[in-house]
């Protein structure tokens, strides 16, 4: 390696060789330059990229060579629909970075790239895509970027009111009732519905353990998994008798439904469609947080009951305004000022 060489500023600057780049056909050598207070800081700083260089071979390491290699890594500790959805991005979703070496990725590039993707899919989504690539990227590299991403639209929810619950119960098959009521009573996920074996209810407890979800993995196949989404998704919930009742007894390993998230998620679109409502199947999750919200349970039993691991989530997602409870306590509170603030302050 290059010794470092003193500068007219009294700093010390080391140049060493990154990496071959063909210009209009023809191919240049390109350095890198590290410059330190001391010597003894430049070439270390430059001795640190040698090694990191001849480590990670990023002469010829592209961002979706590294995406891959990071899918590789965490295939093992990731949830199978996890990989699936990051295998997806690192197909479909990485354009223009895709073949640019890491060593050379700059924020332009990300910045270029973010913006052509906010064209094109939603915030959200741009967010999880830029997030996969910036895990790979620092995985293999110690760059820091700068890249602004879009503002995250509010999502406007359909979530039915009691009636229209009601109403789907009354009209589902029996499978896919019993599927509505755990999810609008038990704020289960489909993936954990399921993954529910006859094993799992408690009748002594008037409950059922949560602790397993079906998935798609990344050869688009459904799978049992031991584990549901989040840790914190391992529960028991204490359901009405009644819902215990429904759901009947059976050999300990047959599943209670037996079906697929996207089945259920297929059959509820049809009785919705039927019925004239617009809410999806993961819309009850969202009414059951909203019923407890509304009847005053606290934030920590909603989180427990429904598997969340963060308050931030179920505030800004599953704590939402039902239309039908919003008209009682508006009239309810519309009703006191009437009869207090209002009393004998009429136009005279």
């Amino acid at each position: 390696m290059a010794k470092a060489k003193k500068l007219a500023s009294g700093s010390w600057r080391v140049q060493v060789f990154s990496h071959y780049e063909t210009v209009n056909g023809v191919k240049k050598a390109r350095y890198r330059s590290f410059t330190g207070a001391t010597k003894a800081e430049a070439e270390m700083m430059a001795a640190k990229f040698v090694n990191d260089k001849k480590r990670y071979q990023l002469a010829d390491f592209t961002v979706s060579e590294a995406v891959e290699r990071y899918i590789s890594a965490k295939e093992a500790v990731l949830s199978p629909a996890t990989i699936r959805t990051y295998d997806q991005i690192r197909r479909t979703r990485l354009g223009s970075i895709g073949a640019i070496r890491i060593d050379t990725l700059s924020s332009a590039d990300l910045q270029s790239w973010v913006s052509t993707l906010a064209s094109q899919i939603s915030a959200k989504t741009v967010k999880n895509v830029y997030g996969l690539v910036i895990s790979a990227v620092s995985l293999y590299t110690d760059k820091s970027f700068h890249v602004t991403l879009p503002a995250r639209a509010p999502r406007q929810y359909s979530i039915p009111t009691d009636a229209q619950v009601s109403l789907l119960m009354k009209e589902a098959r029996p499978d896919l009732k019993l599927a509505i009521t755990l999810s609008s009573i038990g704020t289960l996920r489909r993936g954990e519905i399921c993954a529910l074996k006859y094993k799992d209810v408690l009748p002594d407890f008037s409950g059922i353990y949560v602790h397993s979800d079906i998935v798609l993995d990344k050869n688009k196949q459904w799978i049992h998994k031991d584990m549901p989404k989040t840790s914190d998704s391992v529960r028991r919930i204490e359901l009405p008798r009644k819902v215990i009742d429904m759901i009947g007894t059976g050999d300990p390993e047959d599943y209670i439904v037996p079906s697929t998230p996207a089945a259920i998620s297929d059959a509820f679109c049809r009785l919705r469609n039927r019925l004239g409502m617009e809410c999806r199947f993961h819309d009850l999750r969202h009414y059951a947080a909203s019923i407890l919200h509304a009847i005053g349970v606290p934030d920590q039993y909603i989180m427990e009951r429904g598997g969340w691991s963060t308050d931030g989530t179920l505030k800004a997602i599953y704590r939402n305004t039902l239309s039908d409870k919003s008209r009682q306590f508006s009239a309810k509170a519309n009703d006191y000022f009437d009869n207090n603030l209002l009393a004998g302050n009429g136009d005279s």
